[in-house]
């Protein structure tokens, strides 16, 4: 989030939300020791995707830019949520995308993501190696995020950069202007 707003060429407001209260306690006092100590980290205990933190009245706030790490290949994604069919969500965010399944929620996160997009918004998300292979459901998916025109492109990643993973990942850049 601090190198999103310092590429920024205006000042930006900065909303984050984080699952564990450790980690969003360090966010907020890294906001404040560089300089942007009206960041807004929110904290429930709770998935962003169950307990989403930026609504508005009619969904999910949306944004001009995102970005977001989620935890990869999260077998519990669903806890708290109706996914009986893709019009089952309030927030419409598997809608014409089609449900992920229950034991792989890289996708529920990226949807997540693109439904909270302003109308020309931009997103990168980092997700596991596996989203560009899996078949079934998140084959489906990915058909449907090409067709509908919201992959601007996907930077392939080593395996070892980030801290716990040893897999490869990928950035997956996001256009919501199509």
């Amino acid at each position: 989030l601090l190198k999103v707003a310092d590429e920024a060429e205006t000042k930006i407001t900065i909303y984050g939300q984080e699952k564990e209260s450790a980690t969003a306690g360090l966010a907020r006092m890294n906001m404040v020791l560089h300089d942007c100590p009206t960041a807004l980290i929110r904290c429930t205990g709770n998935s962003t995707l169950s307990d989403p933190q930026f609504k508005e009245p009619n969904g999910l706030k949306q944004f001009n830019f995102v970005v977001a790490n989620p935890p990869f290949s999260s077998k519990n994604w669903s806890n708290g949520l109706d996914i009986s069919d893709e019009k089952a969500d309030e927030y419409k965010r598997f809608e014409g995308f089609g449900i992920p399944p229950g034991k792989n929620g890289d996708y529920a996160f990226l949807l997540h993501v693109i439904r909270s997009l302003e109308r020309n918004g931009k997103g990168a998300v980092i997700l596991p190696h596996g989203v560009l292979f899996r078949g079934n459901a998140e084959a489906g998916i990915r058909k449907n995020l090409i067709l509908k025109g919201y992959i601007k492109g996907i930077i392939g990643l080593p395996p070892n950069l980030f801290y716990g993973t040893g897999i490869g990942s990928y950035i997956w850049i996001l256009n919501n202007n199509k």
